[in-house]
């Protein structure tokens, strides 16, 4: 029991010690954060040229872009000219011209 808790301590600290680095992955969610704007601008270029399924979407998936809320990929994606998918998703984000639930982007 006493190793169990040492290495949940171990993990506990290094991660804290992780988040405080600055641009870390874990701290880029936050607006005006190193590495939001870079992640935003690395979606748009997917959603303008990525390739798409055999039902038109384009698929992306959230761990590429930790920085990004679905809420502000679907509000990237309606500035592009598409609309997020908000049903059926199987843990990926889904973007297309017309869609059968549209993901909200108003903030």
């Amino acid at each position: 029991m006493l190793v169990a808790v040492s290495a949940v301590g171990r993990v506990a600290w290094r991660g804290r010690r992780r988040e405080g680095g600055g641009g870390s992955a874990l701290t880029a969610g936050v607006a005006g954060q190193p590495g939001t704007a870079d992640q935003e601008a690395r979606l748009r270029e997917l959603l303008r040229t990525g390739p798409t399924d055999r039902r038109g979407y384009v698929r992306v998936h959230p761990e590429d872009y930790p920085g990004l809320t679905q809420q502000r990929a679907a509000r990237i994606a309606w500035e592009t000219g598409l609309r997020a998918e908000a049903f059926g998703n199987r843990g990926s984000w889904r973007f297309a011209e017309t869609v059968v639930e549209e993901v909200p982007h108003e903030p």
